[in-house]
């Protein structure tokens, strides 16, 4: 069960409530006339959300692309520079 905190009581205990994020990992939701209206999570925690994220998007991407057709480097350089600037 995720923790929970009034807006009214975040407003009050601030310190307090962004020290137990911290100190417990636990993310806090912050409640608005009994409605979630925010979650506050450990600056950690949101780093490693965003990298999976960003992962999930790059194999979508991947996924979505899989059937276009390959060019390979040699001739990417060789339409792009005349010749190819590694050889």
């Amino acid at each position: 069960m995720i923790n929970t905190v009034s807006i009214t009581d975040l407003k009050q205990k601030t310190a307090d409530v962004v020290k137990k994020v911290k100190t417990s990992g636990q993310p806090v939701a912050v409640l608005q006339r009994s409605e979630v209206a925010a979650v506050l999570v450990d600056p950690d925690h949101y780093q490693v959300l965003e990298e999976a994220l960003e992962n999930l998007e790059d194999l979508r991407d991947t996924e979505l692309r899989k059937d276009e057709p390959t060019v390979s480097m040699d001739e990417y350089l060789k339409k792009r520079f005349g010749k190819n600037p590694l050889k």
